[in-house]
């Protein structure tokens, strides 16, 4: 019963401090890849690891104009050495982490 206990508050610990505002890292790369919906990418950030699994980020948006921007955003930061920020909804599809805004920082 006690290792029961433990692995629900290591759990309900984890997913409570999934979901934050992430700052200043750097794209490793980032893609629109063949899928039904074009408002989805990914991004890399390849020294930010989450609790998915993996180094992948993903972005939904509720329409093509808003993905648009968005991945205007992140392609502007990958190929201009810019740094982006975000936030981690603390939600995983697969391996990957899905985000809400973005944005370029300095």
């Amino acid at each position: 019963m006690k290792h029961y206990l433990i692995i629900i508050i290591i759990f309900f610990t984890s997913t409570i401090h999934a979901a934050e505002d992430v700052h200043g890292l750097t794209v490793g790369y980032v893609y629109q890849f063949d899928h039904p919906d074009s408002t989805v990418f990914d991004i890399n950030i390849p020294s930010r690891p989450h609790s998915c699994g993996s180094t992948l980020y993903r972005s939904y948006s509720s329409s093509d104009a808003i993905a648009n921007r968005k991945f205007s955003l992140v392609l502007t930061a990958f190929t201009s050495s810019k740094k982006i920020s975000f936030h981690d909804t603390g939600v995983c599809e697969g391996t990957r982490m899905k985000v809400a805004w973005i944005r370029i920082t300095n």
